[in-house]
Protein backbone atom coordinates (compact mmCIF):
# COMPACT_ATOMS: atom_id res chain seq x y z
CA UNK A 1 0.00 0.00 0.00
CA UNK A 2 1.52 3.14 -0.67
CA UNK A 3 1.64 5.70 1.83
CA UNK A 4 0.31 8.91 0.19
CA UNK A 5 -3.20 6.58 0.34
CA UNK A 6 -3.44 6.60 3.79
CA UNK A 7 -6.20 8.33 6.01
CA UNK A 8 -3.44 10.61 7.50
CA UNK A 9 -2.59 12.09 4.32
CA UNK A 10 -5.67 12.02 3.00
CA UNK A 11 -6.69 14.56 6.14
CA UNK A 12 -3.54 16.11 6.06
CA UNK A 13 -4.72 17.22 2.56
CA UNK A 14 -7.54 19.09 4.39
CA UNK A 15 -5.39 20.42 7.14
CA UNK A 16 -3.32 22.92 4.52
CA UNK A 17 -6.60 23.95 3.03
CA UNK A 18 -7.85 24.59 6.31
CA UNK A 19 -4.84 26.51 7.37
CA UNK A 20 -4.61 28.55 4.15
CA UNK A 21 -8.44 29.22 4.19
CA UNK A 22 -7.71 30.73 8.14
CA UNK A 23 -4.96 33.01 6.60
CA UNK A 24 -7.18 34.39 3.61
CA UNK A 25 -9.60 34.73 6.11
CA UNK A 26 -7.57 36.69 8.84
CA UNK A 27 -6.18 38.47 6.72
CA UNK A 28 -9.16 39.70 5.05
CA UNK A 29 -10.41 40.54 8.49
CA UNK A 30 -7.53 43.15 9.20
CA UNK A 31 -7.69 44.48 6.34
CA UNK A 32 -11.34 45.18 7.00
CA UNK A 33 -10.14 46.60 10.58
CA UNK A 34 -7.96 48.71 8.86
CA UNK A 35 -10.41 50.10 6.36
CA UNK A 36 -12.59 50.72 9.79
CA UNK A 37 -10.27 52.82 11.36
CA UNK A 38 -9.34 54.90 8.54
CA UNK A 39 -13.30 55.54 8.43
CA UNK A 40 -13.17 56.25 11.64
CA UNK A 41 -10.49 58.77 11.20
CA UNK A 42 -12.34 60.58 8.57
CA UNK A 43 -15.77 60.27 10.07
CA UNK A 44 -14.26 62.86 13.10
CA UNK A 45 -11.28 61.32 14.95
CA UNK A 46 -7.92 62.54 14.88
CA UNK A 47 -6.52 63.78 11.37
CA UNK A 48 -3.01 62.53 10.59
CA UNK A 49 -1.61 66.62 9.75
CA UNK A 50 -2.31 67.11 13.40
CA UNK A 51 -0.66 64.51 15.55
CA UNK A 52 2.02 66.47 17.63
CA UNK A 53 -0.29 69.26 18.38
CA UNK A 54 -1.03 70.09 21.87
CA UNK A 55 -4.67 69.69 21.30
CA UNK A 56 -5.41 67.49 18.74
CA UNK A 57 -8.71 67.23 18.80
CA UNK A 58 -9.61 71.07 18.39
CA UNK A 59 -7.03 70.88 15.32
CA UNK A 60 -9.08 68.13 13.43
CA UNK A 61 -12.33 70.31 14.06
CA UNK A 62 -10.84 73.30 12.65
CA UNK A 63 -9.43 71.33 9.87
CA UNK A 64 -12.60 69.60 8.84
CA UNK A 65 -14.56 73.08 9.15
CA UNK A 66 -12.70 75.37 6.92
CA UNK A 67 -9.44 75.79 9.06
CA UNK A 68 -6.10 75.15 8.06
CA UNK A 69 -2.70 74.80 8.97
CA UNK A 70 0.47 75.89 7.95
CA UNK A 71 3.83 75.71 9.70
CA UNK A 72 4.88 77.93 12.63
CA UNK A 73 8.00 80.62 12.08
CA UNK A 74 8.40 81.37 15.46
CA UNK A 75 9.28 77.46 16.69
CA UNK A 76 10.73 75.72 13.90
CA UNK A 77 9.44 71.99 13.09
CA UNK A 78 6.43 72.86 14.74
CA UNK A 79 3.04 73.47 13.00
CA UNK A 80 0.36 75.58 14.02
CA UNK A 81 -3.89 75.81 12.95
CA UNK A 82 -6.39 78.34 12.74
CA UNK A 83 -9.80 77.81 12.51
CA UNK A 84 -11.89 79.82 10.28
CA UNK A 85 -13.18 83.41 10.52
CA UNK A 86 -15.39 84.18 13.38
CA UNK A 87 -18.77 85.00 12.65
CA UNK A 88 -18.86 82.67 9.96
CA UNK A 89 -20.79 79.22 9.45
CA UNK A 90 -18.02 77.15 9.06
CA UNK A 91 -16.89 79.06 12.63
CA UNK A 92 -20.19 77.79 14.28
CA UNK A 93 -19.36 74.43 12.61
CA UNK A 94 -15.61 74.79 14.62
CA UNK A 95 -17.25 75.05 17.71
CA UNK A 96 -19.76 72.90 17.69
CA UNK A 97 -17.37 69.88 17.03
CA UNK A 98 -14.74 71.06 19.79
CA UNK A 99 -17.96 71.37 22.42
CA UNK A 100 -18.76 68.08 21.42
CA UNK A 101 -15.84 66.74 21.75
CA UNK A 102 -15.72 67.65 25.61
CA UNK A 103 -18.73 65.62 26.15
CA UNK A 104 -17.24 62.35 24.91
CA UNK A 105 -19.17 62.31 21.89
Amino acid sequence: MDSRSTAWNATSGWGEIAVKMSLVVSSVLFGMLGLASAASAQSGGTRPECRGVKNMRACSCALNNGGSITADPHRPGKIKWNAAPRRTPAHMAFMNCTNRSGRGS
